[in-house]
């Protein structure tokens, strides 16, 4: 029973590490496309004649 206590523990510490990580790397890259320059819209072909 307290085999399966402890296990559960670490389990739950474990998520809470990955969640963190996860989190971290998601802010890191809203900073990184926002440091990026806006993209540059493309411009429309024009359709060939029928």
């Amino acid at each position: 029973m307290a085999d399966a206590e402890r296990q559960a523990i670490d389990v739950r510490k474990n998520m809470a590490r990955l969640r963190e990580l996860r989190e971290a790397r998601a802010a890191a890259d809203a900073t990184h496309q926002a440091s990026l320059p806006a993209p540059i819209p493309t411009k429309r072909k024009k359709k060939p004649p029928q």
